[in-house]
Formats: structure tokens, C-alpha cells, sequence
């Protein structure tokens, strides 16, 4: 609960540029961690690669997991609907940027992804209907709701007996995965109807496998929580980061007129990652002239970096040095900002407190 007042309260304060920033990070691990959920092998650069259309998302991709165009296409739409404006307008601007390889049978990958997302939301949606402040009941409950669902619960490896040659053998096939990932996505919505966050985000983690069929409930609560806690904390990680980039974006782009769309794109590098020119041309609306103007102004300012694959050229944020960055950022917060803080951390403490009371009492 610590975790989760941190990262309601910084994201309350926090400039529009950081939510920018916050939002497209989000959005990117969002869709990794649900491609990494379905099955798929891939390092970080090669998912940038992907998305443009450059490559494959693997040298051998298998041949149990989803598609992951139409797995992509299908986070998108629905986060393209988000209730934080953020990251429903991040999501929005990069739908049209997708550039990957299309997938064989795309009609009914992508009907079955839009399928997956439906009935995470009825589950989400119908696990619990009281929205308690503090999550733990709810996580209990939700839990035990994908455990019982025939579309999330982990499946069992199949086994299929052949002959050849006389002799008879079983083959064993890996187990079709399970779509947390769309659970995940909208226990944040839920979150935020029950007044634990402001801002509804995507929870891609929170569900653990190993937790699903636990005989230990006390081991299981406790698991449970960990999650949610390791959660909230990487985002909280990561707010952190995008607060360092917008600080160190606006320092270097200092002077730049108000018309420039440098500044946009630094947060789109900065936030989602590299990009080719097409796909910044139809994320930020901007011409191919207006794409190559703004990648000049990063260049003069050493804030981009290139890399060539496949004959087309990938934009990225150079590197920088962040320990140097934390050295100079001012605080992001005013002095009442920080009294607000303060008293949500004492509201939370007093939901603990009275928790630990009625369990004293019982």
C-alpha cells in the first residue's frame, strides 16, 4: 500500500511532459510483457525492429503462441480507450505506427485477441463487487477467478500417442499459454473505480502462476502482495526515469520555438523507444521534412542516436548518463505538494492500521 500511495501520489504532482514520458513506457512494456507471457523469445532491440517492419520478432518463433501482430493490434485498440488520457492518446498516436510483418490467418488472431480482452474485463469486472480501498480481498478473489476460468487458468501439457515403424511413442506438446496479460491490463480500471489509484494503468506482472494452485493460503496472500508491491514499484522506477528525461529534455531544448516539435519527439523516443521516420511521421502528424527537421534539432543538441537495419535507420535517444542527471534535477514538487503527499502516506496508514485492528479483533 507504501508502493501504491508513492506512485498515486507522484503521478498527481508530476508535470504533463513526465506523464507523456510515463505513459509510453507503459505502453511498450505492456505490449513485451504480454508477447514475453504468450511465448515469444526476443531481446529489446529486436522488438523495436519488429514494430517497424524491419525483421521478425524471432529467429524461431513457435509455433504455440499467439501471433504477435495481432496480439499487439488488440492491447492497443483497447488501451486506446483508456480512461488516463495519457496513455489512451500514446496508444492512439502508435496504433498506426505498427509496422510488423503481418500474421498468416490476421482475421482470427485478431478476433481471437479482441475475445481474450472481452472476457478479462467481464472476469475483471465480476471478481468482486465491492470496491474495498485496500486490494488484498479483491486480489484473493481474483485469483481464484483466473484459477477457475477455462480461458486464463495455466493448462496442462498435451500428449498425443504415434506410432512408427512398429513402435509406439507419446509426444508431449507445450502448454497452450494462459492470457494473464489481458487480466492484467484491466485490474488497473478496477483499481482506480475502487479509489486505490487516480490513474487506471496496466498491471502486466501481477499475476503469479506459481501462486494459482498454492496449498499454503498464508504463503499465497503474501505472494500475492508481493506482486502487486513489485508492480507499483517498477512503475514508481520508472516515473522516476521519465521525471530524469523531461528534466534533461527540457534543459537541452532550452530556446527552441514554440512552434518546434523537437520536444515531442524527444518524449516519444525517450518514452516508447527507437522508431524509423515513417512511424514518427504518423505518430506525431508530421511531414517526412518536418520528421527530418526535428531528428536535425536532436542531433545539434547530441540527444539522437541511429542505428541501420535492414537499409532504413532507427531513431533513438542517446545515452546519458543518469546518475549525472539526478545530480542536477530539481525537486518536481512545491511545498503544499509535498503536504499532500504526506497526508495520503497518514490515510494509508490509518487504512493499515484499522486492517490490523479487525484482524487483531478476530
Amino acid at each position: 500500500m507504501l508502493a501504491l500511495g508513492r506512485l498515486d501520489g507522484a503521478l498527481e504532482h508530476c508535470p504533463p511532459a513526465v506523464h507523456r514520458i510515463f505513459a509510453a513506457q507503459i505502453l511498450r512494456d505492456t505490449l513485451t510483457g504480454a508477447l514475453l507471457q504468450e511465448g515469444h523469445l526476443f531481446t529489446e532491440a529486436r522488438f523495436h525492429a519488429w514494430f517497424a517492419g524491419l525483421t521478425t520478432l524471432s529467429d524461431t518463433p513457435s509455433r504455440h503462441a499467439s501471433a504477435p501482430r495481432a496480439l499487439c493490434e488488440g492491447i492497443l485498440t483497447e488501451l486506446a480507450h483508456a480512461s488516463w488520457a495519457p496513455l489512451a492518446d500514446i496508444a492512439l498516436r502508435l496504433k498506426p505506427a505498427l509496422l510488423a510483418p503481418q500474421d498468416l490467418q490476421s482475421q482470427e488472431d485478431n478476433a481471437r485477441a479482441h475475445a481474450v480482452i472481452e472476457d478479462a474485463r467481464a472476469l475483471v469486472d465480476g471478481h468482486s463487487t465491492r470496491h474495498e480501498t485496500l486490494p488484498f480481498t479483491s486480489l484473493t478473489r481474483l485469483y481464484g477467478a483466473v484459477a477457475s476460468s477455462l480461458r486464463f487458468a495455466p493448462a496442462e501439457r498435451q500428449s498425443s500417442p504415434i506410432a512408427v515403424a512398429g513402435r509406439r511413442f507419446t509426444v508431449e506438446r507445450p502448454a497452450p499459454s494462459c492470457p494473464r496479460w489481458a487480466v492484467e491490463i484491466q485490474y488497473g480500471e478496477w483499481l482506480r473505480r475502487a479509489g486505490t489509484l487516480r490513474c487506471a494503468l496496466p498491471f502486466t506482472g501481477l499475476i503469479r502462476l506459481d501462486v494459482l494452485a498454492a496449498d499454503d493460503p498464508g504463503g499465497a496472500r503474501t505472494i500475492r502482495a508481493e506482486a502487486l508491491h513489485t508492480v507499483a514499484n517498477k512503475m514508481l522506477l520508472q516515473l522516476g526515469e521519465a521525471a530524469r528525461l523531461a528534466h534533461h529534455g527540457s534543459e537541452r531544448l532550452v530556446g527552441q520555438r514554440t512552434t518546434s516539435r523537437a520536444p515531442a519527439l524527444f518524449e516519444l523516443l525517450g518514452g516508447f523507444g527507437p522508431l524509423r521516420s515513417a512511424q514518427i511521421e504518423s505518430a506525431l502528424g508530421a511531414t517526412r521534412i518536418g520528421v527530418r527537421g526535428m531528428v536535425a534539432i536532436l542531433e545539434d543538441q547530441g540527444l539522437i542516436a541511429h542505428s541501420t537495419i535492414a537499409g532504413a535507420h532507427l531513431h533513438a535517444l542517446a545515452a546519458t548518463d543518469s546518475t549525472a542527471l539526478d545530480e542536477d534535477i530539481p525537486s518536481a514538487f512545491t511545498a503544499k505538494a509535498l503536504d499532500d503527499f504526506e497526508a495520503s502516506l497518514a490515510h494509508i496508514d490509518g487504512l493499515l492500521a484499522g486492517t490490523v485492528n479487525k484482524l487483531d479483533e478476530g
